[in-house]
């Protein structure tokens, strides 16, 4: 592949510290700050459309139950792991330099387990957060977002409830959409870096990107867009050091946020025989965190406390097998594994049956702890030839309370019928016809 030059993340303090050798040189074009979009109804009897909340009183009111939010997943989207720092950096009392001894500190721990009890609705990417809010925006009293896109959602006449932006006192943490020129490189490469900043810092370049965009401008001769707040907000930055960053992200998934239940429906017909079981197989080494030891590998296997559900799936639905992971986890991964390692192949492809049992196992979860947050994937090769007809999903799906669906598109799946289980139940359809199947597990990984 060509040699990439330059990249322009959301946020550059991350890419800073991850990336071997540091960026050569890194210019900030834009920004926009990450906020909390209440609904008015909820802020007036919180009192936040007077008074901005301090970063406790937020994390109090989710944990009394007084704010059910969605925000997207902290490992996978910059406004999930922005609001988290903002929260551990207020329990330590710090605008900046969060240490790895702040991170260990009980007060730390407990406003941002307050916090995430609060989150009702997590994803791998603030966009698709934004139709997900806006499909549920009934059960939920608010969303994480850029502030820009709180704006756009207020006036795009999707919603029955306005947002009402709010910014805690201590601070928040901003995307500063730098233009960072990746190292090595040559001065022919920090000559093009620095035309092309001060290109995009010119007065007219700007308000275009501020017109269309909604984001802040970088330079004093251009004006915010009016739309959004206008008043100064505190800014707190991100930690300088990449251990203290994971080891937030890390204590989130494994300790502090609500436990999940994960329920994998396997198709296990004759068509997965070769190559496309062996795929599964692999991607299941994966999760479990018995291969790749990379820090996006590491946040995307199975979590501490969380239920892992096996439904493999022929003719009929099998038995189901569960795994509850706990905070040693290593004998439980590799039985796990050794589940997935005696799927053979064979006979049809009863998706609906599978489907509808999977429902029955996702609502027992919530029946048995409604503090779990339960998901259903379906990976299928084929169209259903066997069991329940689609009608039978539709109607039982429709009988209980919700539960995501993410099906996974794969050898001759057929893609308007995945669509429409994803599109039922609020999901997501992710296509392992054109990435790898692991990687696909992987970013599935972000929305449970």
């Amino acid at each position: 592949a060509d040699r990439i030059d330059a990249i322009l993340p959301s946020n550059g303090v991350y890419p800073q510290l991850a990336l071997r050798p540091p960026p050569a040189a890194r210019e900030r074009l834009f920004y926009s700050r990450v906020a909390i979009g209440v609904k008015a109804s909820r802020a007036r009897e919180l009192g936040w459309d007077r008074q901005a909340p301090d970063w406790a009183a937020v994390a109090r009111a989710a944990r009394d139950g007084r704010l059910r939010y969605a925000m997207s997943n902290p490992t996978r989207s910059n406004t999930g792991m922005s609001v988290l720092f903002a929260l551990a950096s207020s329990a330590a009392g710090r605008t900046e330099g969060l240490t790895l001894e702040d991170t260990r500190q009980s007060a730390v721990a407990s406003r941002l387990k307050d916090f995430l009890s609060g989150q009702a609705l997590t994803a791998g990417s603030s966009g698709w957060l934004v139709d997900a809010y806006v499909r549920d925006q009934a059960t939920l009293d608010a969303l994480v977002n850029y502030e820009a896109v709180l704006t756009r959602l207020n006036q795009d006449g999707r919603l029955k409830e306005p947002l009402v932006l709010v910014f805690p006192r201590e601070g928040i943490v901003s995307a500063d959409y730098p233009l960072m020129l990746l190292a090595p490189a040559s001065d022919g490469q920090r000559a093009r870096h620095e035309r092309l900043v001060q290109a995009w810092r010119t007065p007219a370049f700007q308000r275009d990107v501020v017109a269309a965009a909604g984001l802040r401008p970088s330079i004093a001769e251009v004006a915010a867009p009016a739309s959004l707040p206008s008043g100064a907000v505190s800014e707190i930055g991100l930690p300088a050091r990449a251990e203290v960053i994971e080891a937030v992200l890390a204590a989130t998934l494994g300790e502090w946020r609500r436990p999940a239940s994960a329920i994998f429906v396997l198709d296990t017909s004759n068509s997965m025989q070769g190559e496309r079981m062996l795929q599964v197989k692999q991607s299941f080494k994966v999760l479990a965190g018995l291969q790749d030891e990379r820090l996006a590998a590491r946040l995307s296997r199975f979590q501490q406390r969380e239920r892992v559900i096996l439904l493999p799936f022929s003719s009929q639905p099998a038995e189901a097998v569960r795994f509850t992971l706990d905070a040693a986890g290593s004998a439980t991964r590799a039985q796990l594994v050794a589940a997935t390692e005696a799927l053979q192949p064979h006979g049809g492809t009863a998706i609906y049956s599978a489907l509808i049992n999977a429902l029955r196992l996702a609502r027992q979860e919530l029946h048995d702890d409604p503090q779990r947050l339960p998901t259903i994937v379906l990976l299928t090769d084929g169209a259903n030839t066997a069991g329940e007809p689609p009608a039978a999903f539709d109607a039982a799906f429709a009988e209980g309370p919700p539960v995501r669906v993410f099906t996974i598109l794969f050898g001759e799946g057929e893609a308007a019928a995945l669509q429409h289980i994803a599109e039922l139940s609020g999901g997501q359809l992710f296509d392992a016809k054109r990435a790898n199947l692991t990687e696909v597990f992987k970013d599935i990984r972000g929305y449970q």
